[in-house]
């Protein structure tokens, strides 16, 4: 078995999965069945019709809350979750989704992710933008390279660097890795990171085993993940090859300014995990995870989205990639996507046998839109607005 040039996403760590309780078989076209198809706006809306025809039905609140959490809308998810469990207080949906809602806040707490800095917006040039976008941090006083994948979690950092600063470890949980691995992840604290002069402290973090050497001349000693993006109006540039921070509090200056760029809903799951519905060529809509970390590819897809689009998979081309949960057997495929008016008609894909990683959540997930698919675009995350704006480089190019 050939061994492919690619690293899987997810390779930072797919953390604190608290909000994927499982989902239960229901009817059509109720709430439930909503969110189990990935259709988060219209099972909010069905929701909140439940909840208003029965403000005591604590599986509407519940569901209602978890809505409002995937809008990341944290206040409104704990106060609806707090009425599910006066109302039941063994709710699972509410359990967890109250527990995430409350983490999330912790985040923007006095006590993590400090930011301080230029007030403005700061570009950081990557070092490189393929196959996977690096951008320079300086790490207790010592320069880093990290690679930038929204699949990850606030920041993985890597266990050589963490010995080297001295940093304690402080505890371990579970990760769900390409393949649908499993691995033991360590966690600490950094003290303080600075990235294009914006010093961010008490920044949680992952402890990856080893520095990364995927990358040639480049040794990664840590990942930029959704976590820490998610404390600015962050865009990928990969146009004029740059991360961009923004103040979140620019959200609706920039939504103004993005009018005719292509702008969908996004959700947030758990504590990282961008959402969209977008579209493999051939299929039906649905929920792609948007993860950056696919190097070597624009998207991955489970068989019953390949078999849905069409796409014909030919095992005699299987290889080996590498995934943060280790090696994990993928098979190559060609496929277009689209994510509202962004389409690539063909692109690199690859599917893994050995398991699919979307399995934990608690709703259909079609796969996911990677590096390759957005590649050729500027890509904006506002938390605010709960938008992701992409627009065309060349289209860029001409307004400028």
């Amino acid at each position: 078995m050939k061994r492919l040039s690619v690293l899987l996403a997810a390779g930072a760590a797919a953390l604190a999965l608290a909000s994927t309780v499982t989902a239960q078989p229901a009817a059509e076209g109720s709430p439930g069945a909503l969110f189990a198809a990935g259709d988060f706006a219209a099972a909010r809306a069905a929701y909140e019709a439940a909840a208003k025809a029965s403000p005591n039905d604590a599986a509407a609140l519940a569901g209602l809350a978890r809505a409002r959490l995937y809008d990341n809308r944290n206040d409104e998810a704990i106060a609806l979750a707090q009425q599910a469990l006066a109302a039941q207080p063994d709710n699972p949906v509410a359990r967890q989704t109250l527990a995430v809602a409350q983490q999330r806040k912790a985040s923007f707490g006095p006590d993590r992710f400090q930011v301080s800095g230029p007030a403005g917006e700061v570009a950081i040039p990557f070092a490189v933008t393929d196959p996977l976008p690096i951008v320079e941090v300086t790490v207790g006083g010592r320069k880093a390279e990290f690679l930038i994948d929204t699949g990850g979690p606030d920041i993985m950092v890597s266990a050589d660097l963490v010995k080297e600063l001295g940093l304690p470890i402080q505890g371990t949980t579970e990760g769900v890795f390409a393949g649908g691995a499993r691995a033991q992840v360590q966690h600490t604290l950094v003290p303080q990171l600075e990235i294009g002069g914006i010093r961010i402290a008490n920044v949680p973090a992952g402890v990856r085993p080893a520095a990364g050497a995927g990358i040639p001349g480049h040794r990664t000693d840590g990942v930029i993940g959704t976590g820490l993006l998610m404390h600015f109006l962050s865009t990928l540039d990969y146009c004029q090859g740059r991360l961009v921070l923004r103040p979140r509090s620019a959200s609706a200056q920039f939504e103004r300014a993005a009018a005719g760029a292509n702008v969908v809903p996004m959700w947030l799951v758990g504590d990282h995990f961008i959402f969209a519905r977008g579209q493999l060529k051939g299929g039906a809509e649905g929920a792609f995870l948007i993860d950056t970390g696919l190097a070597g590819g624009g998207v991955s897809a489970p068989k019953t989205t390949l078999d849905e689009a069409g796409v014909v998979i030919d095992p005699s081309r299987a290889g080996v990639g590498m995934g943060g949960g280790g090696p994990v057997t993928v098979i190559p495929f060609r496929a277009g996507a689209s994510l509202g008016s962004l389409r690539v008609d063909d692109m690199q894909g690859f599917y893994s046998p050995s398991g699919d990683p979307s399995s934990v959540f608690p709703f259909k997930s079609k796969g996911l839109l990677s590096h390759g698919f957005f590649r050729r675009s500027r890509l904006t995350f506002d938390f605010d607005a709960m938008k992701l704006v992409t627009q065309a480089c060349e289209v860029s190019a001409r307004r400028a």
